[in-house]
């Protein structure tokens, strides 16, 4: 389970408790100010190109706990500004200020597969903004609901759409994700038994400092060994955010942050987890 998908997974599940709290998920402004509204946190709107933006579209104010955002678009548009911070808000960034500078609500889930997007890599900032894009867009439509819907209800896109106040494209892109792409399990598995660490997978979980190097061979607990140095990390108060784990194969990085994300999905949702392959393409 990636990043990503620990995010959106999150927003489903604030979206299904905001609906046990009576808020209507039909009314997606109003919807999710009530999420925020619920977080101590105030919303309000300003002009648009005003200087309480400082030429963003929206704000995420950590000392005074407000989120500002431009209001201009329709109340779709700008719900979706706001479930972009309150992403932010839930999955890490709340003691920092945030600025969304654009939004792209109809952001397919899947890397682009051929053309430069294959090959630039994106900065941190922007990898981050993509998650909080594809977090908004689940905490107001999950694909679980517009897949009941469709299936159960017989509503096509168009009437989402229409009823929701969302573009065309953002209510279809949402319905490829549910409909085609594989869902993921949302329970976790059964925890595997925790077993001890040697003296040479303490040392490396414990090091600090320059670069240390543990020669190991197949099925001597690197995996293990990985989850338990970044759990360390995270006793010591690193940032998730500044963490970056690489391995070899998607199995074994899914693994990584699979168990990461069964005792901090949180964290899990902010670690940089890919593989080496991955990231020589990305920088060619």
């Amino acid at each position: 389970m990636d990043a990503i998908e620990i995010a959106r997974q999150r927003a489903e599940q604030l979206h299904y408790a905001a609906i046990s709290r009576g808020l209507d998920p039909w009314k997606p402004y109003a919807f999710v100010v009530g999420e925020a509204n619920s977080r101590s946190i105030d919303v309000e709107k300003c002009l648009q190109g005003s200087d309480e933006l400082n030429g963003s579209r929206a704000f995420f104010d950590s000392a005074y706990r407000l989120i500002t955002h431009e209001d201009s678009g329709s109340l779709f548009e700008q719900a979706f500004l706001v479930a972009h911070e309150i992403g932010h808000v839930e999955l890490g960034d709340d003691t920092q200020d945030e600025y969304v500078i654009d939004i792209d609500p109809a952001r397919t889930a899947e890397p682009t597969p051929s053309g430069i997007d294959r090959v630039v890599d994106y900065s941190h900032r922007q990898r981050r903004e993509v998650q909080m894009d594809l977090f908004a867009r689940e905490f107001l439509l999950p694909r679980s609901v517009v897949k009941k819907l469709h299936l159960e209800c017989g509503m096509s896109c168009s009437d989402i759409s229409s009823k929701l106040g969302a573009p065309f494209d953002v209510v279809a892109q949402q319905m490829l994700d549910a409909m085609l792409l594989p869902m993921v399990e949302h329970k976790p598995r059964q925890p595997e038994p925790d077993m001890s660490l040697n003296d040479k997978q303490i040392e490396a979980v414990r090091h600090r400092g320059k670069a240390f190097l543990l020669q190991a061979g197949p099925g001597t607990g690197k995996t293990r060994t990985l989850v338990a140095r970044v759990e360390s990390l995270f006793n010591d108060g690193i940032d998730p955010r500044r963490i970056l784990l690489l391995t070899f194969s998607n199995k074994a990085a899914a693994e990584m942050s699979e168990r990461i994300a069964r005792k901090q999905p949180h964290a899990a949702a902010a670690l940089w987890v890919g593989t080496f392959h991955e990231t020589v393409i990305k920088i060619v």
